[in-house]
């Protein structure tokens, strides 16, 4: 909590401007650090720090209640001149740190600020009115990320919902609605399913409802799900009135079971149906129009079927993977309309009542709160103790052993890569000790094209229609950098961090245990990723802040984060070395 704190503001309006300010100026630190190292100093002795904005002539100075190894530093206080920082001032003062391209640069900077104002909005709402909710089984972990990305500056943006909208379809909520219906004339209708897994059939699902048409009539047509306010968006389009005036179309509204939304607001849950369903939404979640494109699911549904082929995990009885197996959507000639239609399947194989998200479970419900997790494992405790330390490295050394290591082997055996950030992981606990590690969303599959072994194999006609397609395909380093990523900085970055704050303990702490498991994984198998993970002096990481001012989201800029694992093992050669 900031010093200096507005009286006159509401509690939690407070709240989301300092978390946004957190925000910001550790995404400022990540990706500007490297080049303005001169103007940024922080002090993890004395948890003091002082970062320069040379061009505004300003400088923000506080104290830090937690300095992190990662960059995911706690604010205490966060001052300028005397004054509180707000969030619309960090915001100008880092655009005009940033090289922007002058015809576009005013522009962008208003649409980054509305943006950022849209995200702190959504934020304050969900803290009054959900702060104080529980989880206790998968949807509601799904419906309990309030804070989102630590390292992205909007995190809670959904330019394109109205206030009413963000009340009837937020997850964070704990909203819940019926999907609504277009019945697609075969003709126009396509959909495709792996060949592993059963066809999700609307038809029969929605059998006993009675619909505006007759089933004599509906038996010519495809039930496609739509979400409530795609339906209302689609249904507006000059493009898709002819397809309505020639009953290629028939809007048939709401129907069926509840859904529930999920921590990515497009996705799904339909407990009735065991299924998780991606619809598209053609509005901003975060900086992204997600709607799903016709490449997106190619490399799903290619990513799926190559996945299971290969038999990825099948060697690891804790670990597991949620398939997309199958896409239906519209036939138009515009690719731009169809991509408005169309949804993926995920059916639900794991135990609801006992999996979390993990990127729930590493969220406090209130800033200076402890994690969800920690609170899980150790109780409401003012202080940590040795056992609740013993419990939380227990904790790590079960969840290492069904997600770390799996993930590396599958990348060095198959060369199969995956994004698993914290979004798109799962944990099943039992008496709160993770007994299942799950990976969803496939479209971020990657496949290492120089693993020999499985193209030989293919080319060999021993694994006939194994090739993955060239979508999947990737060099080496460029599929690693991704599993690097997502599981390594911010899958695990974010994870060790809530464990090293509330345990009251450096991060080191806990990458010490990491480094630990991969040098025995290393000495058993000779894994050349696992061998990188402990030798590279940095890892890769998104530039979210960068990326979103300067308008290549879809192609982000990185920088480099630096490898604690590595300086471990160096730091540790030399107390040997001085030792001796």
């Amino acid at each position: 909590m900031f010093k200096m704190e507005n009286k006159l503001r509401p509690k939690a309006e407070q709240q989301a401007d300092e978390h946004s300010c957190k925000l910001l100026l550790n995404c400022y630190i990540r990706e500007l650090g490297p080049e303005k190292a001169e103007h940024m100093q922080l002090n993890p002795d004395t948890l003091t720090y002082t970062i320069a904005f040379p061009t505004s002539r300003v400088s923000v100075m506080g104290l830090l209640s937690y300095y992190s190894a990662m960059g995911e530093h706690e604010y205490l206080s966060m001052n300028c001149n005397g004054q509180a920082v707000h969030y619309r001032d960090l915001v100008r003062w880092i655009a005009s740190e940033i090289a922007l391209d002058p015809g576009r640069g005013a522009e962008r900077v208003r649409e980054f600020t509305q943006k950022v104002e849209n995200s702190v909005a959504n934020l304050t709402l969900y803290i009054e009115q959900a702060s104080d909710l529980g989880i206790y089984d998968y949807i509601t972990s799904e419906q309990s990320l309030l804070y989102g990305h630590p390292f992205h500056p909007f995190p809670k943006n959904s330019r394109g919902f109205t206030a009413q909208d963000v009340q009837r379809y937020s997850p964070e909520l704990r909203t819940s609605f019926q999907l609504c219906y277009i019945a697609v004339r075969q003709d126009v209708y396509t959909e495709e399913w792996v060949q592993h897994a059963d066809k999700m059939d609307l038809h029969q699902l929605l059998g006993s409802h009675e619909w505006s048409v007759s089933k004599e009539k509906l038996g010519m047509y495809r039930l496609l799900p739509v979400h409530p306010w795609q339906y209302a968006y689609v249904s507006r389009l000059d493009e898709v009135q002819p397809y309505i005036r020639e009953e290629k179309l028939l809007l048939l509204g709401s129907a069926g079971p509840f859904a529930y939304p999920t921590s990515s607001v497009r996705t799904v849950y339909i407990p009735d149906w065991n299924c998780n369903i991606k619809l598209s939404l053609h509005m901003q979640i975060t900086n992204m129009i997600r709607t799903n494109s016709a490449e997106q699911m190619r490399r799903t549904l290619d990513a799926s079927s190559y996945v299971w082929q290969q038999g990825c995990f099948e060697a690891e009885p804790y670990t597991h993977i949620a398939y997309e197996t199958g896409v239906a959507t519209c036939k138009f000639q515009d690719e731009e309309l169809t991509r408005l239609f169309t949804v993926a399947y995920r059916p639900i194989e794991f135990d609801a009542a006992n999996t979390y998200v993990l990127s729930s479970l590493v969220e406090s419900p209130l800033p200076g709160a402890p994690s969800r997790l920690v609170t899980m494992l150790c109780g409401k405790r003012d202080h940590a103790d040795v056992v609740d330390r013993d419990k939380v490295e227990q904790w790590l050394s079960r969840y290492l052993n069904c997600s770390l290591l799996p993930l590396v082997r599958a990348a060095g055996e198959k060369g199969i890569h995956f994004e698993a950030h914290l979004q798109n992981t799962l944990v099943t606990l039992e008496q709160g000790m993770p007994v299942a590690f799950i990976v969803r969303d496939l479209e971020g599959v990657s496949v290492d094209e120089q693993l020999v072994g499985g193209w030989q194999r293919y080319e060999q006609g021993e694994i006939p229609n194994s090739k993955p397609s060239e979508l999947l395909r990737y060099s080496r380093e460029k599929a690693w950098a991704r599993t690097s990523y997502y599981f390594i900085v911010n899958h695990l970055g974010s994870l060790i961090h809530v464990l090293a704050r509330d345990m009251n303990v450096s991060e080191e702490y806990f990458w010490i245990q990491v480094r630990k498991v991969l040098e025995e994984e290393w000495a058993r198998t000779g894994n050349v990723y696992v061998e990188h993970l402990l030798t590279a002096d940095a890892f890769l990481a998104k530039q979210n802040l960068v990326s979103c001012l300067t308008g290549i989201s879809q192609t982000p800029a990185y920088v480099p984060v630096g490898n604690v694992m590595k300086r471990l093992g160096s730091e540790a050669r030399e107390i040997r070395g001085n030792r001796q």
